[in-house]
């Protein structure tokens, strides 16, 4: 979602209203490919343009004061949670079927169950109702959005030259960067083993913050925010692996779990028999992944406290502040 760079010298209030707006727009064409025929990516599509939107909502709450209500805050929060199980399940089914031919034999009548039992999960997601969800809150904010007119977007509308000494879109935005750079740097600095997983999660999940606050910049400010947001996007994608890696295991688990306490004359001569070696083995598969994920994420990101993340987004932050300064 390309950003004019003319936005970026006027108010915060008329910045995040342009920004929101048109992640509404996007995010109901997502939307509505999951009304038709299924689409791979269509939910993941969906779920990140649902991500994007709160984030910038929750970001810039205070600019938009009463366009922006809890209970659409609320509404968006029930979608993420309640797409979050179909997505988790379709990650882990692909997973499943991508290491099941290295099983032996004997193992990958357990990767066939743990696929059909992933893709009853998913089938059984609601995603009606999420959708409803998302189109009550996208219809209340557009509606709110489009009638409230940021009050300082009647103040002066010229490039950062002009001598005004109101806080541009550019400077808040610069603010909000730094502000979300530090969060990053300080899960990151909480991460040091393997058994740290939800840590470097909720690293993933202020890195896509960051992430979503620069990513309208790639072509309003030019080259310093396009290596920003490649670096969080590379960061994101290894801390996602980790996080999918962890979570299959958790899941493989309780699988495993759920067929030894079936009853024994209820397993004897069933299909459940042999399930049990192969779901070990790949319960360890899962583990190993995420073993060797943690130590790439020790050597790339840790070590540094993500610098070559971090770096880049500073200069996007110097980059906009330059800007609101007329320099």
């Amino acid at each position: 979602m390309p950003l004019h760079p003319e936005i970026l010298d006027r108010s915060p209030a008329e910045g995040a209203r342009s920004v929101a707006l048109a992640l509404i727009v996007e995010a109901r064409g997502r939307a509505s490919r999951l009304d038709g025929p299924s689409e791979p990516e269509a939910l993941h599509d969906f779920r990140v343009s649902t991500r994007r939107l709160r984030s910038t909502l929750r970001a810039w709450r205070e600019p938009l004061g009463k366009a922006v209500r809890d209970k659409d805050l609320r509404r968006l929060r029930r979608v993420a949670r309640a797409t979050s199980a179909a997505r988790n399940a379709e990650v882990l089914a692909a997973w499943v079927g991508g290491v099941a031919g290295s099983l032996p034999p004997a193992h990958r009548a357990a990767a066939e169950w743990l696929v059909e039992r992933l893709d009853a999960a998913d089938r059984s997601a609601d995603r009606t109702r999420s959708l409803e969800r998302f189109r009550a809150a996208a219809d209340s904010l557009t509606r709110r959005l489009d009638r409230e007119e940021p009050a300082a977007s009647s103040g002066t509308l010229a490039g950062p030259s002009a001598g005004t000494s109101a806080e541009t879109f550019a400077a808040a935005l610069a603010t909000r960067i730094r502000e979300q750079a530090s969060s990053v740097e300080a899960c990151l600095s909480r991460v040091e083993t393997a058994g740290d997983a939800p840590l470097a999660h909720r690293a993933r999940i202020e890195g896509k913050r960051l992430r979503y606050l620069i990513e309208p910049l790639r072509e309003a400010i030019g080259a310093p925010a396009d290596p920003a947001v490649k670096a969080l996007k590379r960061l994101q994608d290894l801390l996602g692996n980790l996080n999918d890696a962890h979570l299959a295991a958790v899941a493989i688990r309780e699988a495993r779990q759920d067929v030894e306490a079936e009853p024994a004359q209820a397993v004897q001569g069933s299909r459940l028999a042999g399930l049990r070696p192969g779901l070990r083995a790949l319960e360890r598969l899962a583990g190993r992944r995420a073993g060797e994920l943690f130590s790439r994420l020790r050597v790339e990101v840790l070590a540094t406290r993500g610098a070559a993340t971090i770096e880049p987004v500073l200069g996007v932050a110097a980059a906009l502040e330059a800007r609101a300064h007329g320099s």
